[in-house]
């Protein structure tokens, strides 16, 4: 949803920074970053976390970021296209499997095929892309030995802009699945939808209307392999205040899902913008970060994950979904978030 599967990019310079700095110099993606990633102690209650969202993407903004998260956070989730997962030395999800695992923190990696902003295929998906696919998840499966492991960025997306594609995409799910649990079988695989227009809430900052018997819940019946099924959801972009939100807007994920556990890899509510009744502010922020302990319960989640820490370079409304500013002023947000779990 946020218009992209990669954040941006991490330079040369910096990860030589990192690499000699801060974690050593290895020589390979296996020797930075280990294998088997068991999640850190925590509180009762569903693990939670913050994407790769640093103030900046220089060395001391990235040190910063993992610094600052790993203190509230269980996890920190890095979203970028899949082919990543070949992990060349030096690369970007490698820094970030160093800086957070030797901070305590779980990394989940979420792979994307096409640009989720207009549903365009980063690459054809031919043979030689589907085997390459299935070998690059294989790998990093293997290295690292994840708890959860996402493949496909709100995949419904695909479905409404190119059905042929969609096809495609669920028999290459169905292979990363399998390539995936022959090598790592405690792996939980899993696809990412967008719920509010899944569910058919395609009005407000959507531009169309909501409509529930337009929704498409039968698309998670196409991934049977899948351990665990992911959902983004932005709730501000179609209701006006965070107590229009259902009690059970998530709770009800669970029996949709098979019984199968239920993941949020992008969530957030906008602190500011110009766009009517869903222009965001710090307050409608605040109320939406109180409300989650009751919306998200276990059993039904396994993790969420708040899609920005700090302000990032995104269209509105998400450019003010970080708990933090650019400039570093901590949001009530943030204060709330730190409270609910010490």
């Amino acid at each position: 949803m946020r218009g992209r599967v990669r954040p941006a990019g991490v330079t040369a310079a910096v990860l030589l920074v990192l690499l000699s700095g801060c974690v050593g110099s290895p020589s390979t993606p296996t020797e930075i970053t280990g294998v088997a990633v068991s999640a850190p102690p925590r509180a009762a209650g569903p693990l939670r976390g913050f994407s790769l969202s640093p103030r900046d993407f220089g060395a001391e903004g990235l040190v910063g970021f993992f610094d600052t998260a790993a203190a509230h956070a269980d996890l920190i989730e890095h979203v970028a296209d899949a082919l990543e997962w070949e992990e060349a030395p030096g690369s970007a999800l490698a820094v970030v499997h160093a800086l957070a695992e030797e901070r305590g923190d779980l990394v989940v990696s979420v792979g994307g095929t096409f640009h989720t902003s207009d549903g365009t295929l980063l690459r054809p998906i031919d043979q030689e892309v589907f085997d390459r696919y299935v070998a690059a998840a294989a790998r990093y499966a293997a290295a690292h030995r994840p708890p959860f492991l996402g493949f496909g960025v709100e995949v419904d997306t695909l479905w409404r802009v190119d059905p042929d594609g969609f096809d495609r995409f669920v028999d290459l799910f169905a292979a990363v699945a399998t390539a995936v649990a022959d090598v790592s079988p405690e792996t939980l695989v899993f696809p990412v939808f967008q719920l509010e227009r899944l569910s058919g809430l395609q009005g407000g900052l959507f531009g169309g209307t909501n409509d529930t018997e337009a929704a498409a819940w039968d698309l998670i019946d196409m991934f049977p392999d899948a351990g665990v099924i992911g959902f983004t959801s932005y709730p501000g972009l179609v209701f006006a205040e965070p107590e229009d939100v259902p009690d059970d807007y998530y709770t009800r994920l669970g029996e949709l899902a098979g019984g199968r556990p239920v993941v949020i890899t992008e969530l957030g509510w906008q602190s500011g913008g110009s766009l009517g009744e869903h222009s965001g502010s710090p307050d409608l922020q605040h109320r939406f970060v109180s409300r989650l302990p009751d919306l998200l319960p276990a059993p039904e989640m396994a993790f969420y994950v708040w899609s920005f820490l700090y302000d990032q370079d995104a269209p509105q409304p998400f450019g003010s979904m970080g708990m933090i500013s650019r400039q570093g002023s901590e949001r009530p947000a943030w204060r709330e978030w730190v409270e609910q779990r010490p």
